[in-house]
């Protein structure tokens, strides 16, 4: 009897253990969970090339930043001759992350145009401009090509879209090599 009642006892100091280290998790997520709402801060502003929004929490901070006007060159990519910018679809965006006391930065940039020439005319364009670019993809009429070097990335992506030929271009890497 007294072993039976021994081990009923050290379950119980078990399930209690549990339930505080239970209780502990909870109010650990909580109170992490506040801190984070308010050490959050959100502001927005217009400049000249566009909108900018940047979201600062305890970890770092984000920058998305419209370019309306941005100089296709940045993107480090040719635009096909006589293709049309698609502003309709949100224009170029830029978008950097700074994290820790280093501020690491990582810059996104991106463009859409569209070209009333065939996808098979426009890619060959690109074959012919980027030669040393690796084909990623080719399927269902979508193509698209990159160029990896230094710590960023350019794409090109062509595809069929509402008759016309879309294309998009982007350029992923840190802010420098943009």
């Amino acid at each position: 009897m007294k072993r039976s009642s021994q081990t009923g006892g050290v379950l119980a100091g078990l399930l209690v253990a549990l339930l505080i280290l239970a209780a502990l998790a909870v109010v650990g997520v909580f109170v992490a969970g506040m801190y984070i709402a308010d050490n959050i801060h959100v502001q927005k502003s217009r400049g000249a090339h566009g909108e900018t929004v940047q979201v600062e929490t305890p970890v770092g901070t984000i920058r998305v930043q419209e370019h309306k006007n941005l100089d296709p060159k940045l993107i480090g990519v040719p635009v096909y001759p006589g293709a049309q910018r698609e502003d309709d679809h949100g224009a170029a965006a830029s978008f950097d992350f700074s994290f820790d006391s280093a501020h690491k930065e990582f810059t996104v940039l991106a463009a859409e145009y569209s070209s009333d020439d065939s996808v098979a005319k426009v890619k060959e364009f690109y074959q012919r401009e980027l030669p040393h670019w690796i084909i990623s993809q080719s399927r269902h009429g979508h193509f698209q090509m990159e160029f990896t070097e230094n710590g960023f990335k350019r794409i090109v992506a062509i595809s069929e879209k509402h008759g016309k030929t879309d294309i998009s271009l982007a350029s992923l890497g840190e802010p420098a090599a943009n």
